[in-house]
C-alpha cells in the first residue's frame, strides 16, 4: 500500500494542524547549506524511510562534527537523511487503523510510546467510518489511557480530530504518531507512519502527501528522476486511473501492464536470472500524457540490455493505441530496438493491428502473436540478450 517517508508525511500533518518538528532532508546531491539547519543544536539524525527499521539508526547530535558524522554515516547506508529539530518531553501514542472486519477503523492512545511499542497495548475505541468520531468516544479514549493532566488532554483531542479528518479525508489505512513528545506547552508529532488505500478516489489522493512509496517494490532511497517524471505526470490529471513506476536494480525494462500478469513475469524473470530495471502499471484509460511518461521512464533507465514489453488480454485496451504509445516513446526515449533485444507480446482487442504497426514503426523488435504466453516471450528475450549484439537484428527476423 502507497506509504509516505517521514520527509512527506511530516509536512502534511503540519499543513494539517500538527505540529511537526522543523526539519531538512539531505541527501548525495543535495548538502547542508552553511546556515543550515537554522534550529538547534541538538539535533535529530535518522533515515528518510518508510515504516519501522529505524531502531538503531537514530543520531541524537549536540556539536556540528557529529551532526556531520551521523548525516554522512545515514547517507552511506543509501538513504537520505532527516535533520530534524530535537524535542524534550514524555512520549505520547495515538493512531487510527482501518479496520477491515467491522468497516471502521480502531483508535488507540497511550501514555506511552517510542521504539518497539506495541500498538495492542494502547488504549482503544472502535468507530464507525459513517458516523464519524464523537467527542464522548474521544473521552472515553483518554479516560482508558489515564491522561490526567488538562492541558495535555486538550492537545491530544485535538490531535485526534485533525488525524481522523485526515484518515477520512485521504481515504488512509493507517495514520499513526509514534512518539508525539509533551513538553508542557506543545505537542510534537517526532515520528509518523501513514499507509493508504491504493484503490482511492482522485479526491482523496490529491489530499495526501506530496510523494508516495510503495514498500516492497520501491528501495528505500530519494526517487529516480524517472519515478518523479511519472509521479509528476500521474498528479496533473487526478480525473484520470493512476499510473505507477518503480526503478530497481536490474537491466531490463520490463513494460507489463496487467498486475497480476505483470508479477508473473516478474517472478519468472527472477527465477531465471534475470533483473528487471523497472516495473510499471497502468489502469485503462489513463491517457496519452501518464502512458508516455510510464513508457518514456521504463525505456530511458540507464544501462538497459532488453526490453519486454506487453499487456494482460482483460486489460480490454485497444491494442492499437498502446502500440502507437510505446512507438513514440522509443522515439522520444531514444531507444534502438535494432540494437537492444526488444521483444513484444501485445494482446487485446485490434492486436493483429497492433503488432503490424510495431513491426513498421519499431525496426528490430520481436512481435510475437496470441500462441505466445508471457514466459515464451520471457525465453526469448533471455535468449536473445544471450547473444551478440550483432546476431539480434538477424534473430529478431
Amino acid at each position: 500500500m502507497p506509504q509516505a517517508t517521514e520527509s512527506a508525511a511530516m509536512p502534511w500533518l503540519r499543513r494539517l494542524g500538527v505540529t511537526t518538528p522543523e526539519l531538512v532532508v539531505v541527501t548525495d546531491g543535495r548538502i547542508l547549506a552553511p546556515h543550515e539547519p537554522a534550529f538547534g543544536p541538538p539535533w535529530v539524525v535518522k533515515p528518510d524511510i518508510i515504516g519501522g527499521g529505524k531502531a538503531g539508526l537514530v543520531h541524537i547530535c549536540r556539536s556540528s562534527d557529529e551532526l556531520s558524522a551521523a548525516v554522512a554515516a545515514t547517507l552511506r547506508r543509501g538513504t537520505p537523511a532527516v535533520v530534524e529539530e530535537y524535542v524534550e518531553g514524555g512520549d505520547w501514542y495515538l493512531s487510527i487503523a482501518l479496520d477491515e472486519i467491522s468497516y471502521g477503523a480502531v483508535v488507540r492512545a497511550s501514555v506511552t510510546g517510542g521504539v518497539g511499542f506495541d500498538a495492542r497495548q494502547a488504549a482503544a475505541v472502535k468507530v464507525r467510518l459513517s458516523e464519524g468520531l464523537h467527542d464522548h468516544e474521544v473521552v472515553s479514549l483518554l479516560d482508558q489511557a489515564d491522561v490526567k493532566d488538562r492541558q495535555l488532554r486538550g492537545a491530544l483531542a485535538h490531535a485526534l480530530q485533525v488525524l481522523w479528518t485526515a484518515f477520512c479525508a485521504a481515504e488512509a489505512v493507517l495514520v499513526e504518531v509514534n512518539p508525539f513528545r509533551w513538553d508542557e506547552q506543545r505537542l510534537v508529532a517526532v515520528g509518523v507512519a501513514v499507509e493508504f488505500d491504493p484503490h482511492g478516489r482522485a479526491a482523496a489522493r490529491g489530499f495526501r502527501p506530496d510523494v508516495l512509496v510503495e514498500p516492497g517494490i520501491a528501495p528505500h532511497r530519494a526517487p529516480s528522476p524517472r519515478e518523479i517524471a511519472v509521479r509528476e505526470a500521474d498528479a496533473a490529471e487526478p480525473h484520470r486511473p493512476g499510473v505507477a513506476f518503480f526503478e530497481l536494480d536490474g537491466d531490463v525494462a520490463y513494460l507489463i501492464s496487467g498486475e497480476g500478469a505483470g508479477l508473473v513475469g516478474l517472478d519468472y524473470l527472477y527465477d531465471n536470472g534475470v533483473l528487471p530495471a523497472c516495473y510499471l502499471d497502468a489502469s485503462p484509460g489513463a491517457g496519452s500524457a501518464k502512458v508516455q511518461a510510464l513508457f518514456r521512464s521504463a525505456l530511458s533507465v540507464p544501462g538497459i540490455r532488453g526490453a519486454l514489453f506487453g499487456a494482460a488480454v482483460l486489460n480490454l485496451v485497444d491494442a492499437r493505441e498502446l502500440a502507437q504509445e510505446f512507438i513514440e516513446a522509443a522515439e522520444a526515449a531514444g531507444f534502438d530496438a535494432g540494437h537492444v533485444p526488444t521483444v513484444v507480446r501485445l494482446a487485446g482487442p485490434f492486436e493483429a493491428e497492433a503488432r503490424e504497426m510495431l513491426k513498421a514503426g519499431l525496426p528490430g523488435a520481436l512481435v510475437l502473436d496470441r500462441a505466445a504466453s508471457l514466459e515464451d516471450a520471457c525465453d526469448l528475450l533471455i535468449s536473445a540478450m544471450g547473444r551478440a549484439p550483432q546476431a539480434w537484428e538477424g534473430f529478431a527476423r
